[in-house]
């Protein structure tokens, strides 16, 4: 019978190559619990989020540009004069977080706070530089609607109140009560004017939690002193205002 005798040459060359394998494994291995790596690991997240940020900021000049176009080529509202930006807004709208609120310990909302939501023709919030007129309404059970109050906004003070959210993402714009509702239903209607001279308008009605009406005082009571200081002048009530947002009183040319 015949024997095979080991190759010794071909046996010492693979323990070679397997030597030199564990050589390249062992450093990389090491290299996940080296310190180094954790850097280098955080770094590139920080790139990849510089990246996407990047992209997002591309998108939205791409959605400046094809907003552009598609009013050029509707023969629509062009650039402000003076050659300003076209601001690509389709629509607005009162978002969640638009009622009443509440952040004392007196039963009863303080006051407002409405959410404008400027959109692009994609549906997103765009944030734009424009001035808004709010006007508020009571809703008594019978539909009628009375005045409660009315603000106006300048686009400086406008500006400040925009805020990204995971709910909503718009100018969140907190009014306190000019007349306090006696109702729980009230209805607020805005009008949002842009620097290029484009009006928008939208309106909602909001369920609130109007503040408790005073007692009146029993015969005989001493009367309660007034919380004014002396020699202090009441404003009189808002000017009213006679219905929502559609039928807001125009613009002046």
């Amino acid at each position: 019978m015949r024997h095979h005798t080991p190759n010794a040459l071909r046996f010492a060359r693979r323990l070679a190559a397997c030597g030199v394998a564990s050589l390249l494994v062992l450093p990389l291995l090491g290299c996940r619990t080296n310190p180094r790596y954790d850097v280098l690991e955080a770094e590139l997240r920080t790139r990849e989020r510089e990246l996407a940020d990047a992209r997002a900021a591309l998108d939205q000049s791409r959605n400046l540009l094809r907003a552009y176009e598609a009013s050029q080529s509707r023969g629509g509202a062009a650039p402000a004069a003076g050659g300003g930006p076209f601001l690509p807004v389709k629509e607005i709208a009162l978002a969640r977080g638009t009622g009443g609120v509440d952040e004392d310990a007196a039963p009863g909302d303080e006051g407002l706070m409405v959410v404008i939501v400027p959109k692009d023709e994609d549906g997103s919030a765009v944030k734009v530089p424009a001035r808004a007129h709010i006007a508020a309404w009571e809703v008594s059970p019978a539909g009628l609607k009375t005045p409660i109050g009315s603000w106006e906004l300048s686009s400086d003070k406008l500006r400040r109140t925009w805020k990204s959210g995971l709910i909503s993402t718009g100018y969140f714009v907190a009014l306190p009560w000019q007349t306090p509702p006696s109702t729980d239903r009230v209805r607020i209607a805005v009008r949002l004017v842009t620097t290029d001279g484009r009006t928008y308008e939208a309106d909602r009605d909001v369920s609130v939690k109007p503040p408790l009406m005073a007692a009146p005082r029993a015969p005989g009571a001493p009367r309660v002193p007034s919380p004014l200081p002396p020699d202090t002048e009441e404003l009189p009530p808002p000017a009213p205002v006679e219905r929502g947002a559609r039928f807001l009183t125009p613009e002046k040319q």
